[in-house]
Protein backbone atom coordinates (compact mmCIF):
# COMPACT_ATOMS: atom_id res chain seq x y z
CA UNK A 1 0.00 0.00 0.00
CA UNK A 2 1.38 3.37 -1.01
CA UNK A 3 2.15 5.71 1.83
CA UNK A 4 0.53 9.16 1.75
CA UNK A 5 2.47 12.29 1.06
CA UNK A 6 3.64 14.30 4.02
CA UNK A 7 4.09 18.02 3.75
CA UNK A 8 5.85 20.88 5.49
CA UNK A 9 4.84 24.44 4.80
CA UNK A 10 6.74 27.66 5.50
CA UNK A 11 4.27 30.54 5.30
CA UNK A 12 6.95 33.24 5.33
CA UNK A 13 10.31 31.73 4.33
CA UNK A 14 13.22 33.33 6.16
CA UNK A 15 10.94 35.54 8.26
CA UNK A 16 13.27 35.26 11.28
CA UNK A 17 16.33 36.07 9.15
CA UNK A 18 19.74 34.44 9.09
CA UNK A 19 20.89 32.21 11.95
CA UNK A 20 24.42 30.81 11.82
CA UNK A 21 24.85 30.72 15.58
CA UNK A 22 22.58 27.95 16.83
CA UNK A 23 22.51 24.28 15.92
CA UNK A 24 20.93 24.03 12.50
CA UNK A 25 19.21 20.76 13.41
CA UNK A 26 16.99 22.37 16.04
CA UNK A 27 16.33 25.72 14.36
CA UNK A 28 12.76 26.82 13.71
CA UNK A 29 11.80 26.66 10.06
CA UNK A 30 11.33 30.45 9.95
CA UNK A 31 15.11 30.94 10.12
CA UNK A 32 17.46 30.80 7.15
CA UNK A 33 20.87 29.16 6.94
CA UNK A 34 21.67 31.31 3.89
CA UNK A 35 20.07 34.70 3.15
CA UNK A 36 22.29 36.48 0.64
CA UNK A 37 21.29 39.79 -0.95
CA UNK A 38 17.95 39.74 0.83
CA UNK A 39 15.90 42.00 3.08
CA UNK A 40 12.86 41.38 5.25
CA UNK A 41 10.20 43.55 3.64
CA UNK A 42 7.42 45.39 5.45
CA UNK A 43 5.07 42.43 4.92
CA UNK A 44 7.47 40.04 6.64
CA UNK A 45 8.57 38.38 3.40
CA UNK A 46 12.12 37.54 2.46
CA UNK A 47 12.83 39.46 -0.71
CA UNK A 48 15.64 40.76 -2.86
CA UNK A 49 17.44 43.87 -1.67
CA UNK A 50 17.53 46.86 -3.93
CA UNK A 51 20.67 47.54 -5.92
CA UNK A 52 22.50 50.76 -6.64
CA UNK A 53 22.56 53.26 -9.47
CA UNK A 54 24.99 56.09 -10.12
CA UNK A 55 23.70 59.60 -9.49
CA UNK A 56 27.08 61.12 -10.37
CA UNK A 57 28.24 61.33 -13.98
CA UNK A 58 31.59 62.21 -15.49
CA UNK A 59 33.68 61.58 -12.35
CA UNK A 60 35.60 58.41 -13.15
CA UNK A 61 38.08 57.36 -10.49
CA UNK A 62 37.25 59.89 -7.77
CA UNK A 63 37.24 56.98 -5.25
CA UNK A 64 34.89 58.47 -2.69
CA UNK A 65 35.20 57.15 0.87
CA UNK A 66 33.05 59.57 2.89
CA UNK A 67 29.80 61.54 2.78
CA UNK A 68 28.11 64.22 4.88
CA UNK A 69 24.74 65.92 4.53
CA UNK A 70 25.03 69.63 5.31
CA UNK A 71 21.85 71.68 5.73
CA UNK A 72 22.38 75.42 6.08
CA UNK A 73 20.31 77.88 8.07
CA UNK A 74 17.89 78.41 5.16
CA UNK A 75 17.24 74.67 4.84
CA UNK A 76 19.30 74.29 1.68
CA UNK A 77 21.05 70.92 1.42
CA UNK A 78 24.60 70.25 0.24
CA UNK A 79 26.16 66.81 0.02
CA UNK A 80 29.86 67.00 0.90
CA UNK A 81 31.98 64.01 -0.09
CA UNK A 82 35.65 63.18 0.02
CA UNK A 83 38.31 60.77 -1.15
CA UNK A 84 41.63 60.07 0.56
CA UNK A 85 43.01 63.39 -0.73
CA UNK A 86 40.18 65.58 -2.05
CA UNK A 87 36.81 67.15 -1.14
CA UNK A 88 33.73 67.62 -3.31
CA UNK A 89 30.25 69.11 -3.19
CA UNK A 90 27.21 68.06 -5.19
CA UNK A 91 25.67 64.78 -6.29
CA UNK A 92 25.00 64.68 -10.05
CA UNK A 93 28.15 66.66 -10.76
CA UNK A 94 30.98 66.76 -8.22
CA UNK A 95 32.62 70.14 -7.68
CA UNK A 96 36.08 69.78 -6.20
CA UNK A 97 37.12 72.02 -3.31
CA UNK A 98 40.80 72.54 -2.60
CA UNK A 99 41.18 73.16 1.15
CA UNK A 100 43.24 76.06 2.42
CA UNK A 101 45.02 74.13 5.13
CA UNK A 102 48.33 73.27 6.72
CA UNK A 103 47.37 69.61 6.47
CA UNK A 104 49.00 67.35 3.92
CA UNK A 105 45.95 65.18 3.37
CA UNK A 106 46.67 61.53 2.59
CA UNK A 107 43.90 59.79 4.56
CA UNK A 108 40.14 60.31 4.33
CA UNK A 109 38.98 58.95 7.67
CA UNK A 110 37.12 62.18 8.47
CA UNK A 111 34.17 62.48 10.80
CA UNK A 112 32.00 65.48 10.04
CA UNK A 113 29.51 67.46 12.14
CA UNK A 114 27.37 70.53 11.52
CA UNK A 115 27.12 73.44 13.97
CA UNK A 116 25.76 76.94 13.51
CA UNK A 117 25.65 76.93 9.71
CA UNK A 118 29.09 75.38 9.14
CA UNK A 119 30.42 71.83 8.73
CA UNK A 120 33.48 70.69 10.68
CA UNK A 121 35.89 67.88 9.77
CA UNK A 122 37.94 65.98 12.35
CA UNK A 123 40.53 63.21 11.99
CA UNK A 124 43.31 62.14 14.33
CA UNK A 125 46.65 63.73 13.45
CA UNK A 126 45.09 66.47 11.30
CA UNK A 127 44.11 70.03 12.12
CA UNK A 128 40.31 70.36 12.20
CA UNK A 129 38.83 71.98 9.11
CA UNK A 130 35.60 73.86 8.46
CA UNK A 131 33.33 74.20 5.41
CA UNK A 132 31.83 77.65 4.90
CA UNK A 133 28.74 77.43 2.63
CA UNK A 134 28.74 81.15 1.83
CA UNK A 135 32.33 81.26 0.61
CA UNK A 136 32.27 77.65 -0.61
CA UNK A 137 35.66 77.02 1.02
CA UNK A 138 37.28 74.55 3.40
CA UNK A 139 39.88 76.04 5.74
CA UNK A 140 41.58 75.23 9.03
CA UNK A 141 39.39 76.10 12.03
CA UNK A 142 42.33 77.83 13.68
CA UNK A 143 42.51 80.28 10.76
CA UNK A 144 38.94 81.50 11.22
CA UNK A 145 38.22 84.92 12.64
CA UNK A 146 38.03 85.29 16.43
CA UNK A 147 39.40 81.83 17.28
CA UNK A 148 40.44 81.31 20.90
CA UNK A 149 42.47 78.33 22.03
CA UNK A 150 43.62 75.44 19.87
CA UNK A 151 40.87 73.26 18.36
CA UNK A 152 41.66 69.66 19.34
CA UNK A 153 42.85 67.36 16.57
CA UNK A 154 40.47 64.61 17.62
CA UNK A 155 39.34 61.56 15.72
CA UNK A 156 35.68 61.73 16.75
CA UNK A 157 33.30 64.66 16.81
CA UNK A 158 29.67 65.07 17.84
CA UNK A 159 27.40 68.06 17.36
CA UNK A 160 24.88 68.07 20.21
CA UNK A 161 23.22 70.47 22.62
CA UNK A 162 24.60 73.47 20.73
CA UNK A 163 28.28 72.47 20.93
CA UNK A 164 30.96 70.38 19.31
CA UNK A 165 32.25 67.55 21.47
CA UNK A 166 35.64 66.16 20.36
CA UNK A 167 37.83 63.30 21.63
CA UNK A 168 40.59 60.83 20.76
CA UNK A 169 43.62 62.93 19.86
CA UNK A 170 47.03 61.43 19.10
CA UNK A 171 48.26 62.21 22.61
CA UNK A 172 45.09 62.11 24.74
CA UNK A 173 42.64 59.20 24.60
CA UNK A 174 40.80 60.00 27.84
CA UNK A 175 39.53 63.57 27.50
CA UNK A 176 36.38 64.94 25.88
CA UNK A 177 36.77 68.54 24.76
CA UNK A 178 33.75 70.76 24.08
CA UNK A 179 33.44 74.14 22.37
CA UNK A 180 31.66 77.25 23.53
CA UNK A 181 27.89 77.32 23.04
CA UNK A 182 27.07 77.80 19.33
CA UNK A 183 30.68 78.75 18.67
CA UNK A 184 33.14 76.17 17.38
CA UNK A 185 35.86 78.82 17.18
CA UNK A 186 36.10 79.14 20.98
CA UNK A 187 37.93 76.33 22.80
CA UNK A 188 39.27 78.08 25.90
CA UNK A 189 36.78 80.88 26.42
CA UNK A 190 33.10 81.29 27.17
CA UNK A 191 31.68 77.95 28.36
CA UNK A 192 34.22 75.78 26.51
CA UNK A 193 35.93 73.10 28.55
CA UNK A 194 36.79 69.42 28.88
CA UNK A 195 35.94 66.23 30.76
CA UNK A 196 38.74 63.88 31.81
CA UNK A 197 37.72 60.25 32.35
CA UNK A 198 40.83 59.11 34.23
CA UNK A 199 39.31 59.82 37.64
CA UNK A 200 36.01 58.19 36.65
CA UNK A 201 37.09 54.77 35.39
CA UNK A 202 37.99 52.69 38.44
CA UNK A 203 39.64 49.80 36.60
CA UNK A 204 42.48 51.55 34.82
CA UNK A 205 42.54 53.69 31.74
CA UNK A 206 40.72 53.19 28.48
CA UNK A 207 40.51 54.78 25.02
CA UNK A 208 37.64 56.89 23.75
CA UNK A 209 36.36 55.61 20.39
CA UNK A 210 33.19 57.60 19.70
CA UNK A 211 30.48 59.86 21.09
CA UNK A 212 26.70 59.88 21.18
CA UNK A 213 23.78 61.89 22.54
CA UNK A 214 20.43 60.63 23.78
CA UNK A 215 17.67 62.00 26.03
CA UNK A 216 19.65 65.02 27.20
CA UNK A 217 22.72 62.93 27.99
CA UNK A 218 26.24 62.66 26.55
CA UNK A 219 27.37 59.08 25.82
CA UNK A 220 31.12 58.47 25.71
CA UNK A 221 31.99 55.14 24.04
CA UNK A 222 35.38 53.76 25.10
CA UNK A 223 36.84 50.42 24.04
CA UNK A 224 35.98 48.69 27.32
CA UNK A 225 33.57 51.10 29.02
CA UNK A 226 30.64 53.38 28.30
CA UNK A 227 30.39 56.57 30.34
CA UNK A 228 27.16 58.56 30.50
CA UNK A 229 26.90 62.20 31.59
CA UNK A 230 23.90 64.39 32.29
CA UNK A 231 23.34 67.69 34.06
CA UNK A 232 21.99 68.21 37.55
CA UNK A 233 18.90 69.97 36.27
CA UNK A 234 17.92 67.19 33.89
CA UNK A 235 17.69 69.76 31.10
CA UNK A 236 17.59 68.71 27.48
CA UNK A 237 20.00 71.58 26.73
CA UNK A 238 22.79 69.76 28.62
CA UNK A 239 24.23 72.43 30.91
CA UNK A 240 28.01 71.85 30.98
CA UNK A 241 28.31 74.03 34.09
CA UNK A 242 26.29 71.47 36.07
CA UNK A 243 27.54 68.11 34.80
CA UNK A 244 26.93 64.91 36.69
CA UNK A 245 28.01 61.33 36.13
CA UNK A 246 24.93 59.23 35.36
CA UNK A 247 26.45 55.78 34.90
CA UNK A 248 29.56 53.83 33.96
CA UNK A 249 28.91 50.57 32.11
CA UNK A 250 31.98 48.36 32.42
CA UNK A 251 33.21 45.41 30.37
CA UNK A 252 31.46 46.55 27.21
CA UNK A 253 32.49 49.23 24.75
CA UNK A 254 32.71 50.22 21.12
CA UNK A 255 35.44 49.13 18.72
CA UNK A 256 34.48 51.09 15.59
CA UNK A 257 33.75 54.83 15.60
CA UNK A 258 31.54 54.79 12.54
CA UNK A 259 29.37 51.93 13.77
CA UNK A 260 27.60 54.29 16.19
CA UNK A 261 24.12 55.24 14.94
CA UNK A 262 21.33 57.03 16.74
CA UNK A 263 17.93 55.63 15.74
CA UNK A 264 15.98 58.29 17.60
CA UNK A 265 14.94 55.95 20.40
CA UNK A 266 18.17 54.02 20.74
CA UNK A 267 21.87 53.93 19.87
CA UNK A 268 23.45 51.00 18.02
CA UNK A 269 27.18 50.33 18.16
CA UNK A 270 29.66 47.56 17.37
CA UNK A 271 31.37 46.02 20.38
CA UNK A 272 34.07 43.37 20.45
CA UNK A 273 31.39 40.69 20.85
CA UNK A 274 28.82 41.88 18.31
CA UNK A 275 26.30 44.61 17.57
CA UNK A 276 24.87 46.16 20.72
CA UNK A 277 21.98 48.40 21.68
CA UNK A 278 22.10 51.05 24.38
CA UNK A 279 18.38 50.82 25.01
CA UNK A 280 17.06 53.16 27.68
CA UNK A 281 13.99 52.03 29.59
CA UNK A 282 12.08 55.24 30.28
CA UNK A 283 10.58 54.03 33.55
CA UNK A 284 13.95 52.94 34.94
CA UNK A 285 17.21 54.70 35.61
CA UNK A 286 19.42 51.89 34.30
CA UNK A 287 20.58 51.50 30.71
CA UNK A 288 20.33 47.78 29.86
CA UNK A 289 22.34 46.33 27.01
CA UNK A 290 20.88 44.20 24.22
CA UNK A 291 22.76 41.93 21.81
CA UNK A 292 21.31 42.66 18.38
CA UNK A 293 23.54 40.18 16.52
CA UNK A 294 22.99 37.10 18.71
CA UNK A 295 22.01 34.96 15.71
CA UNK A 296 25.19 35.74 13.73
CA UNK A 297 27.53 36.71 16.55
CA UNK A 298 30.52 34.47 15.78
CA UNK A 299 30.57 35.41 12.09
CA UNK A 300 30.27 39.10 12.91
CA UNK A 301 33.02 38.95 15.53
CA UNK A 302 35.34 37.14 13.09
CA UNK A 303 34.78 39.84 10.46
CA UNK A 304 35.34 42.59 13.02
CA UNK A 305 38.66 41.10 14.11
CA UNK A 306 39.86 40.71 10.52
CA UNK A 307 38.75 44.18 9.31
CA UNK A 308 40.53 47.49 9.89
CA UNK A 309 38.16 49.10 12.40
CA UNK A 310 38.70 52.52 10.80
CA UNK A 311 37.12 51.16 7.61
CA UNK A 312 33.99 49.69 9.25
CA UNK A 313 31.03 51.93 8.38
CA UNK A 314 27.33 51.94 9.15
CA UNK A 315 24.07 53.72 8.39
CA UNK A 316 20.59 53.71 9.86
CA UNK A 317 17.67 54.33 7.53
CA UNK A 318 14.31 54.97 9.14
CA UNK A 319 12.54 54.79 5.78
CA UNK A 320 13.92 51.32 5.01
CA UNK A 321 13.83 50.23 8.67
CA UNK A 322 17.35 48.82 8.54
CA UNK A 323 20.78 49.32 10.03
CA UNK A 324 23.59 48.45 7.62
CA UNK A 325 27.07 47.48 8.83
CA UNK A 326 29.72 47.50 6.10
CA UNK A 327 32.99 45.52 6.03
CA UNK A 328 34.65 46.82 2.87
CA UNK A 329 37.57 44.38 2.84
CA UNK A 330 35.08 41.52 2.52
CA UNK A 331 32.68 43.52 0.33
CA UNK A 332 30.00 42.46 2.81
CA UNK A 333 27.09 44.21 4.53
CA UNK A 334 25.13 42.91 7.49
CA UNK A 335 21.57 44.18 7.10
CA UNK A 336 19.70 44.35 10.42
CA UNK A 337 15.93 44.78 10.19
CA UNK A 338 14.85 47.22 12.91
CA UNK A 339 11.06 46.84 12.78
CA UNK A 340 10.81 44.44 15.72
CA UNK A 341 13.28 42.29 17.68
CA UNK A 342 13.02 38.53 17.89
CA UNK A 343 12.18 36.73 21.11
CA UNK A 344 15.84 36.59 22.16
CA UNK A 345 16.23 40.35 21.64
CA UNK A 346 18.21 39.99 18.41
CA UNK A 347 17.31 41.71 15.17
CA UNK A 348 16.54 39.80 12.00
CA UNK A 349 19.62 39.89 9.79
CA UNK A 350 20.56 39.13 6.19
CA UNK A 351 23.84 39.41 4.29
CA UNK A 352 24.65 41.41 1.16
CA UNK A 353 27.70 40.33 -0.82
CA UNK A 354 29.75 41.93 -3.62
CA UNK A 355 29.33 45.36 -2.00
CA UNK A 356 31.96 47.70 -3.42
CA UNK A 357 30.95 50.90 -1.62
CA UNK A 358 33.21 52.49 1.00
CA UNK A 359 30.74 54.52 3.05
CA UNK A 360 27.03 55.23 3.47
CA UNK A 361 24.74 58.15 4.26
CA UNK A 362 21.04 58.19 5.16
CA UNK A 363 18.84 61.03 3.93
CA UNK A 364 15.10 61.57 4.10
CA UNK A 365 13.67 59.01 1.67
CA UNK A 366 17.08 57.90 0.36
CA UNK A 367 20.34 56.12 1.17
CA UNK A 368 23.55 57.19 -0.57
CA UNK A 369 26.74 55.16 -1.00
CA UNK A 370 30.28 56.41 -1.68
CA UNK A 371 31.61 54.55 -4.71
CA UNK A 372 34.63 54.56 -6.99
CA UNK A 373 33.13 56.87 -9.61
CA UNK A 374 30.93 59.04 -7.41
CA UNK A 375 27.69 58.84 -5.42
CA UNK A 376 25.10 56.11 -5.89
CA UNK A 377 21.74 55.57 -4.24
CA UNK A 378 19.92 52.50 -2.95
CA UNK A 379 17.45 51.96 -5.79
CA UNK A 380 16.35 49.64 -8.60
CA UNK A 381 16.96 45.89 -8.50
CA UNK A 382 20.30 45.90 -10.29
CA UNK A 383 23.85 46.77 -9.24
CA UNK A 384 24.87 49.52 -11.63
CA UNK A 385 22.86 47.93 -14.42
CA UNK A 386 23.90 44.32 -13.82
CA UNK A 387 22.13 41.42 -12.14
CA UNK A 388 23.04 40.09 -8.72
CA UNK A 389 22.40 36.72 -7.10
CA UNK A 390 19.75 36.28 -4.41
CA UNK A 391 20.04 33.11 -2.29
CA UNK A 392 17.89 31.57 0.43
CA UNK A 393 18.30 28.17 2.07
CA UNK A 394 15.97 26.75 4.68
CA UNK A 395 16.90 25.06 7.91
CA UNK A 396 17.03 21.25 7.89
CA UNK A 397 13.76 19.26 7.92
CA UNK A 398 13.31 15.75 9.29
CA UNK A 399 9.46 15.76 9.32
CA UNK A 400 9.47 14.61 12.92
CA UNK A 401 11.42 11.44 12.22
CA UNK A 402 15.14 11.78 11.67
CA UNK A 403 15.57 7.99 11.33
CA UNK A 404 13.30 7.51 8.29
CA UNK A 405 14.26 7.99 4.66
CA UNK A 406 12.43 10.77 2.83
CA UNK A 407 11.68 10.76 -0.86
CA UNK A 408 11.14 14.25 -2.20
CA UNK A 409 8.06 14.26 -4.43
CA UNK A 410 7.10 17.84 -5.04
CA UNK A 411 7.97 21.45 -4.25
CA UNK A 412 5.54 24.34 -4.40
CA UNK A 413 6.53 27.95 -3.93
CA UNK A 414 4.59 31.19 -4.14
CA UNK A 415 6.80 33.94 -5.50
CA UNK A 416 6.18 37.64 -6.04
CA UNK A 417 8.33 38.94 -8.86
CA UNK A 418 8.71 40.33 -12.30
CA UNK A 419 7.09 38.85 -15.36
CA UNK A 420 9.07 35.91 -16.68
CA UNK A 421 11.53 35.94 -13.78
CA UNK A 422 13.78 32.86 -13.73
CA UNK A 423 14.76 31.10 -10.51
CA UNK A 424 16.05 27.76 -9.30
CA UNK A 425 14.76 25.56 -6.49
CA UNK A 426 17.38 23.31 -4.92
CA UNK A 427 17.14 20.24 -2.71
CA UNK A 428 19.85 18.58 -0.66
CA UNK A 429 19.82 15.67 1.79
CA UNK A 430 21.77 14.87 4.93
CA UNK A 431 23.80 18.07 5.18
CA UNK A 432 25.39 17.69 1.77
CA UNK A 433 26.82 20.59 -0.22
CA UNK A 434 25.64 18.95 -3.43
CA UNK A 435 22.12 19.94 -4.43
CA UNK A 436 19.66 18.84 -7.08
CA UNK A 437 18.45 21.82 -9.07
CA UNK A 438 14.96 22.41 -10.47
CA UNK A 439 14.74 25.50 -12.74
CA UNK A 440 11.48 27.40 -12.83
CA UNK A 441 10.07 30.62 -14.20
CA UNK A 442 7.31 33.01 -13.28
CA UNK A 443 4.58 33.27 -15.87
CA UNK A 444 5.00 35.90 -18.54
CA UNK A 445 2.46 38.65 -18.06
CA UNK A 446 1.85 41.69 -20.21
CA UNK A 447 2.41 45.06 -18.61
CA UNK A 448 -0.82 47.01 -18.15
CA UNK A 449 -1.01 50.52 -19.56
CA UNK A 450 -2.82 53.05 -17.42
CA UNK A 451 -3.44 56.22 -19.37
CA UNK A 452 -0.26 58.20 -19.72
CA UNK A 453 -1.85 61.56 -20.42
CA UNK A 454 -4.14 61.43 -17.40
CA UNK A 455 -1.80 60.01 -14.76
CA UNK A 456 1.62 60.81 -16.28
CA UNK A 457 2.78 57.22 -15.78
CA UNK A 458 3.22 54.44 -18.31
CA UNK A 459 3.00 51.29 -16.22
CA UNK A 460 0.41 50.16 -13.74
CA UNK A 461 1.82 46.74 -12.83
CA UNK A 462 5.28 45.26 -13.42
CA UNK A 463 5.02 42.06 -11.38
CA UNK A 464 2.97 38.93 -11.00
CA UNK A 465 2.01 36.52 -8.24
CA UNK A 466 2.45 32.89 -9.30
CA UNK A 467 2.46 29.55 -7.54
CA UNK A 468 5.01 27.27 -9.18
CA UNK A 469 4.86 23.50 -8.67
CA UNK A 470 7.79 21.36 -9.76
CA UNK A 471 8.22 17.60 -9.76
CA UNK A 472 11.29 16.62 -7.76
CA UNK A 473 11.65 12.86 -7.56
CA UNK A 474 14.69 10.70 -6.88
CA UNK A 475 16.20 12.52 -3.94
CA UNK A 476 16.36 10.52 -0.73
CA UNK A 477 17.77 11.03 2.72
CA UNK A 478 16.92 11.47 6.36
CA UNK A 479 17.18 15.26 6.56
CA UNK A 480 16.16 17.66 3.81
CA UNK A 481 17.12 21.25 2.97
CA UNK A 482 15.56 23.46 0.27
CA UNK A 483 17.18 26.40 -1.49
CA UNK A 484 15.97 29.24 -3.69
CA UNK A 485 18.29 31.18 -6.02
CA UNK A 486 17.68 33.79 -8.67
CA UNK A 487 19.58 36.37 -10.67
CA UNK A 488 17.76 39.57 -9.75
CA UNK A 489 17.79 41.80 -12.78
CA UNK A 490 15.56 44.84 -12.55
CA UNK A 491 12.41 43.52 -10.87
CA UNK A 492 11.30 42.94 -7.29
CA UNK A 493 11.42 39.34 -6.09
CA UNK A 494 9.96 38.01 -2.81
CA UNK A 495 9.10 34.63 -1.33
CA UNK A 496 5.55 34.26 -0.03
CA UNK A 497 5.31 30.54 0.76
CA UNK A 498 7.21 27.29 0.40
CA UNK A 499 5.60 23.82 0.51
CA UNK A 500 7.60 20.58 0.63
CA UNK A 501 6.02 17.19 -0.06
CA UNK A 502 7.76 13.91 0.71
CA UNK A 503 7.07 10.23 1.21
CA UNK A 504 8.72 8.57 4.18
CA UNK A 505 10.24 5.15 3.69
CA UNK A 506 12.04 2.58 5.80
CA UNK A 507 13.82 3.35 9.05
CA UNK A 508 17.54 3.78 8.54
Amino acid sequence: MSKPLQSASIAAPGFFGLNTQESSVTLQDGFALVADNCVIDRFGRLGARKGYRYLTSGSTGVNLIGLHRFVDITGSETIISWSATSFFTGVGTLTQITPTTDNTITTGNWQCATLNDKAYFFQRGYKPMVYDPVAGTITDVEDEHNVTGTPPSGNTVLSAYGRLFVADTATDKMTVFFSDLLNAQHWNSGSAGSINLESILVKGTDEIVGLGAQNGQLIVFCKQNIVIFGDTGGSSTFDVANLRLVEVISRVGCVARDSIQNTGLDIFFLSEDGLRSLGRVIQEKSLPMRDLSANVRDDLVDDTIAENVNDIKSVYSEDNAFYLLLFPSFQRIYCFDTRAPLQNGALRVTLWDTQTQKNMLALPNAVYFAQTNGIVDYATFQDNGTAYRMKYFTTYFDFGSASQFKILKRLATTVIGGSGQDFVLKAGFDYTDSYQSFPAQLATKAVDEYGISEYNIAEYETGTLVEVVRSATGGTGNVLQIGFESNVNGAELSLQKLDIFVKQGRVF
